[in-house]
């Protein structure tokens, strides 16, 4: 049996972050992760800029900068009638994801997280007690990082019950080469039921990620008539010129956004994708991952409130990502939108304040180690 102070199942962003961040402040931190890195994620590849105070406070900035990367200078819309909008921002990078995850993992290592790769997690039982496919575990703190279909969340009675697996759009994501004429923007062509994200990640290749609903996502299995039904309608998507043959094979998730559970209780704590899933229309997921693990850290190891600052965060910065994908996934509300935006510049740079802008710095502070988590559950 292997004892921990604070046991982290999954490995992706918000599980080295809350491993790296409790490791770092005198606790022995156990991290179990199913596959072993790189790894690939399906993923747009686009850090946002909320992203670099937290790299800043993890101490890796300087790595994520060192990785290979395309900086970007805005993003793009389009619609199927022919709408453009352009919106200049810096601060955007694209970063592959098996990259980035790497060298968070890495870092947690560093400062002395024991990691268990291609360890999956079977059962938690409170105590908490965690067997996986060669280790048995203990701790008194779980932090369950493990994504949208979170065992973790289930098993320590914090998922709440919905029936989101059912429905909902579909993401399927490749890497493609990049056509001669591929911009430094983040793409995003819109058509009916779904939309297209398209990123340059280096001097040679894209990132293309298909959001649609399930009548698109049935021609998975040949790329063409993928194109041909779904993003192939936008006219400026069918100008890039862009192959239908990616680099390997499309990668799928599903649901792509999950009403929240419960934050944390009896020990246990949820960060990610395991707390909530958000849809990446904004870019925002790999913030509010490094985010809900800087506070389940700060909740662990500082007795903060748990509950209530991840309620806060996901109201200040999820609101106008929610906004804008329901206006963006219907052609008639997403035109009207784009005409607005281009005939009011001030609301234009309004949203890219709102979705770009950094965050404000984390509190900071040693305390004794405990596990506290308020009653209130997010809303």
């Amino acid at each position: 049996m292997e004892q921990f102070d604070v046991l982290v199942v999954g490995g992706g962003p918000a599980g080295s972050t809350v491993a790296a961040q409790c490791a770092a402040r005198g606790l022995c931190v156990g991290l179990v992760e199913h596959k072993r890195f790189p790894r690939h994620k399906v993923c747009g590849d686009v850090i946002n800029p909320h992203c670099w105070p937290v790299f800043e406070r993890l101490g890796v900035a300087g790595l994520v900068r060192a990785l290979p990367h395309q900086e970007l200078s805005g993003a793009t819309f389009t619609t199927q009638q022919g709408a453009t909008l352009t919106i200049d921002h810096s601060g955007l990078w694209a970063v592959r994801r098996s990259l980035l995850d790497a060298v968070l993992l890495d870092h947690a290592k560093s400062c002395g997280v024991t990691v268990y790769e291609g360890e999956v997690a079977h059962d938690a039982r409170p105590g908490w007690r965690v067997s996986t496919t060669h280790h048995e575990f203990t701790a008194p703190v779980l932090v369950g990082a493990d994504g949208r279909h979170s065992l973790i969340a289930k098993q320590a009675g914090l998922a709440c019950h919905h029936n989101s697996a059912r429905g909902g759009a579909i993401a399927l994501q490749a890497h493609f080469h990049a056509p001669a004429g591929t911009d430094d923007r983040v793409q995003l062509h819109l058509f009916p039921g779904g939309y297209c994200g398209i990123v340059r990640v280096d001097a040679t290749q894209l990132n293309l990620c298909l959001v649609t609903d399930r009548a698109g996502a049935a021609h998975h299995g040949d790329c063409g008539q993928l194109f041909a039904q779904t993003a192939g309608r936008n006219p400026q998507f069918r100008a890039l010129g862009l192959l239908p043959e990616p680099l390997g094979p499309l990668q799928s998730a599903h649901p792509l956004r999950t009403p929240p559970n419960r934050p944390c209780g009896d020990g246990a704590f949820l960060v990610g994708d395991a707390l909530r899933a958000v849809e990446p229309f904004t870019g925002q997921g790999i913030f509010f991952a490094l985010r809900t693990g800087e506070l389940a850290a700060q909740a662990i190891c500082e007795g903060t409130e748990f509950s209530t600052a991840v309620r806060r965060l996901y109201l200040q910065r999820g609101m106008t990502n929610e906004l804008l994908r329901r206006l963006m996934y219907h052609e008639s509300s997403a035109g009207v939108v784009v005409a607005v935006l281009r005939r009011f510049p001030a609301l234009q740079h309004w949203l890219a304040g709102t979705v770009l802008s950094s965050g404000r710095p984390a509190r900071s502070g040693r305390r004794a180690p405990r596990a506290p988590c308020g009653p209130a559950p997010i809303d």
